[in-house]
């Protein structure tokens, strides 16, 4: 099995790490873990964005951009359909958070997901363990149908689980996973568009880890920070630096709680 090495002790991987050496040095891994997960396409453009962003904050553990995509010659719409190979590979960032957190207990760990990525955000969170959580997690725009249960997601997180949505992103988020489905194969608008919105006939556990989601909706004075309202402008470097930063460091608690619908 290909292995990255971290002082005294090894921690089990594969190539879907991808990280630079500025991002995962010794000392960072020594102050937390924060993983970045693009969408389709596996391009990973955008995490380094948002992980710049994150470095110039303040951000001082390790920042690693996890390759779960079958790539851009498998094309978007592989990612879509191979569904069980995401929940594998959600499964192993999974595991790997439960070694860093054997190896480093105390330190902060982290996990952010964009538009497909946010929904293997919510399946990395919904595989770890009973009684093993994260510190912070961030869903950005997600390719998730509203109605998707995230109680499990949620449940794995200590504090809150923010969501980013923007009904500006009408057009991947709403007409194309209309048609060429959500992340959890649903032919229907996406949360990225909306937002969620807490499920019926949730158990009393459940409808209490509702508690901790907190939705971060579009507007205009967003633009300061970089967001325009469009699909990518959640992961851009200023906003990173400007909006995200702050709740990685516990200095932002944002957004808005759900609501739970009439008669749920």
């Amino acid at each position: 099995m290909h292995r990255w090495y971290i002082p005294d002790n090894p921690v089990p991987e594969d190539r879907r790490l991808r990280h630079e050496s500025r991002y995962l040095s010794y000392e960072r891994l020594d102050q937390g873990l924060v993983f970045c997960l693009d969408g389709v396409g596996g391009y990973d453009w955008l995490p380094r964005l948002l992980r710049r962003g994150l470095d110039q904050g303040g951000v001082k553990g390790a920042l690693i951009i996890y390759h779960w995509s079958v790539g851009p010659l498998g094309l978007w719409v592989t990612d879509l359909l191979v569904r069980r190979r995401n929940r594998e590979s959600a499964r192993r960032l999974a595991q790997t958070i439960v070694r860093y957190q054997e190896w480093k207990p105390g330190r902060p760990v982290s996990v952010i997901g964009h538009s497909g990525g946010g929904a293997m955000a919510a399946w990395v969170l919904e595989a770890l363990p009973e009684g093993c959580q994260v510190d912070h997690a961030l869903v950005l725009s997600p390719a998730l149908s509203p109605r998707y249960n995230m109680a499990r997601a949620a449940k794995a997180v200590r504090g809150h689980l923010y969501v980013t949505h923007s009904w500006l992103d009408l057009l991947l988020m709403g007409l194309g996973t209309f048609v060429f489905g959500t992340m959890d194969g649903r032919h229907s608008v996406s949360a990225g568009l909306t937002g969620f919105r807490m499920p019926p006939h949730l158990a009393p556990d459940e409808r209490e880890a509702y508690r901790k989601i907190r939705q971060i909706a579009w507007r205009p004075a967003l633009i300061r920070d970089g967001h325009f309202g469009d699909h990518t402008g959640c992961t851009n470097t200023r906003f990173a630096r400007r909006v995200l930063t702050p709740i990685l460091l516990g200095r932002s608690d944002p957004g808005e709680p759900l609501e739970p619908l009439e008669n749920a």
